[in-house]
């Protein structure tokens, strides 16, 4: 039978005590430009790191591993001027 790790309990006895002291950590060590760049490559199932890690991800999966901007491109035929 597995058990929980004593460190388990060290950030709080209950799960949302716990949920608030990891909240806390990231919040002073990363910045808010930090948070919402992990946000958007998440919803996006995108690869986050330096330039060269995603490169090599793109190489391996021939996939773009960036992010993109929200919503679609344009339409080319009438230049996003109706809903196509």
């Amino acid at each position: 039978m597995a058990h929980a790790s004593p460190n388990l309990y060290v950030t709080g006895p209950t799960p949302e005590t716990r949920a608030a002291a990891y909240w806390q950590l990231l919040r002073e060590t990363l910045s808010d430009d930090d948070i919402a760049a992990i946000r958007n490559y998440l919803q996006q199932q995108r690869a986050l790191g330096r330039d060269n890690f995603r490169a090599m991800v793109e190489a391996k999966t021939q996939r773009f591993a960036g992010i993109r901007p929200a919503h679609r491109p344009p339409c080319k035929w009438c230049q996003g001027q109706f809903r196509c």
